[in-house]
């Protein structure tokens, strides 16, 4: 029961794919047969529709499904099934009220898992059938005849033919998952989008944890699902009180905070200069202020659906199996995360203690990009830099602990670089030591400058 209810889940998902996105609809039209592909008529029928809607208009049909289902209704002879698929429709509504920004690339690849599903069920039921009437010819040429539908991972492209790829693949880039506004947007680009693996690297104490919360929090205000997994850095407690403390806009002791209003740099000048607007708080953030915060934040975002899910586990007693394991849990649930932070992957447990340490860690950063691949989704971690980054004023490729490759697996690592005097001042300055796509330069910092009291380490930016 409990596969056939799994079943009937990802129907409805890859369904209200095909009628709210070109990208999936297009993908499974090139592979439709007449009769269909899924298990359900009704879902056959809806699917007809919309990929004869994409023929004639080059767009899915979204809310002209409903004209759609009328026009059939009006020549449909039986009145039962109309208001059948009239009220399968109806369900429908509160996946379309769910989906918002579709994840495009793993919709396509749960229709390739499933649409096989449905074939090879198919297949099984009428090989048992030949077997069974002494027909064994005829159930080896139907093993012989089966191909497999080619959608999602692994499935081959005409480089030079296949337009939809083409399309998608610039399409797929012109859109990031997470934004920052000013000069730091300018920084980040479009490198916190799909399929991209994102490392943040400064020595202890530098503020990694602020700003893997701070891309999490941005990525919940773009109504992305964040999957955010603290690993043993803090506890679930320390974590929830920090993100209140962003929520609320409220420090957790009274205290005068410097909030920073506008940041600039001279040229020639090393340190830029900020100017603060002093904020009083004469309490301390309340339990209840907290929780009001959340709920005018849900308002505002104007969904009912889970954006942020937080798993907190004690300090190496994770690993990236493990962290997989949850995301499975919650992707059966219906619950597919388009960010995953991972707090952080100096402190994840291996999955294989018989290797070498280096190798280890290889085996760990390896795995988080294949997330990121599998899920179609971004991940951002941290890690710690080695003991000469305490003395340089800018963080470099040179600057890895532990084993180099990890700069090999990410598309991008950003560098935490700070004075003494930055400190002071709550600047830190943003480089790009290694970046995948795009032109960048190890020596060009973007200068930002926050409050922690506040657990926005990114108010203001400049160059």
């Amino acid at each position: 029961m409990r596969i056939e209810q799994r079943s009937g889940a990802d129907e409805k998902k890859v369904l209200t794919g095909m009628i709210l996105d070109r990208q999936v609809l297009s993908r499974i039209a090139a592979q439709w047969k007449p009769g269909g592909m899924f298990r359900s008529p009704w879902c056959n029928l809806v699917g007809n529709w919309c990929v004869e809607y994409l023929s004639k208009y080059d767009a899915p049909p979204k809310k002209e499904i409903q004209s759609l289902y009328n026009t059939w209704a009006e020549t449909a002879n039986n009145k039962t099934v109309v208001h059948l698929i009239g009220d399968f429709l109806e369900t429908l509504s509160d996946e379309y009220e769910a989906a918002g920004d579709l994840n495009a690339e793993y919709l396509i690849d749960l229709a390739g898992r499933h649409f096989n599903t449905v074939q090879m069920e198919a297949l099984a039921e009428a090989i048992q059938s030949d077997i069974a009437s002494g027909n064994l010819t005829k159930a080896i040429e139907r093993v012989a005849s089966w191909n497999k539908v080619e959608l999602g991972v692994g499935a081959g492209v005409d480089v030079l033919n296949d337009t939809e790829a083409i399309r998608e693949a610039f399409e797929a880039k012109s859109e990031a998952l997470v934004t920052f506004p000013g000069a730091l947007g300018e920084f980040f680009g479009t490198t916190l989008e799909r399929d991209g693996f994102i490392g943040i690297m400064g020595p202890d104490k530098r503020g990694k944890s602020y700003w893997l919360a701070e891309i999490a929090y941005r990525a919940l205000l773009a109504r992305r699902r964040v999957a955010f997994f603290e690993c043993g850095d803090l506890s679930q407690a320390q974590v929830m009180r920090r993100l209140m403390c962003r929520v609320s806009k409220h420090p957790l002791v009274p205290c005068t905070a410097n909030y920073p209003v506008m940041i600039s740099r001279q040229k020639g000048s090393w340190t830029a200069e900020v100017e603060y607007k002093e904020k009083v708080f004469s309490a301390p953030l309340s339990w209840r202020r907290a929780n009001k915060a959340c709920q005018e934040l849900i308002t505002k975002l104007k969904t009912n659906s889970t954006l942020w899910k937080l798993s907190c586990h004690p300090n190496s007693s994770i690993s990236i199996s493990g962290i997989k394991g949850i995301l499975a849990g919650w992707e059966r649930e219906g619950w597919v995360p388009d960010v995953v932070v991972i707090d952080y992957a100096d402190i994840l447990a291996s999955d294989n203690n018989r290797i070498d340490i280096r190798h280890q860690i290889n085996e760990t950063w390896k795995q988080m990009r294949a997330l990121s691949q599998s899920l179609h989704c971004l991940v951002v971690t941290a890690t710690q830099s080695d003991a000469d980054a305490y003395r340089k004023n800018i963080i470099t490729r040179s600057n890895f602990s532990e084993d180099k490759r990890k700069l090999a697996h990410v598309t991008g690592m950003v560098g935490l670089n700070q004075t003494i005097e930055e400190k002071d001042l709550g600047i830190t300055r943003l480089n790009w030591v290694v970046r995948r796509d795009g032109a960048y330069s190890e020596t060009k910092c973007v200068h930002v400058a926050g409050c922690l009291a506040l657990a926005n380490p990114a108010v203001v930016s400049c160059w």
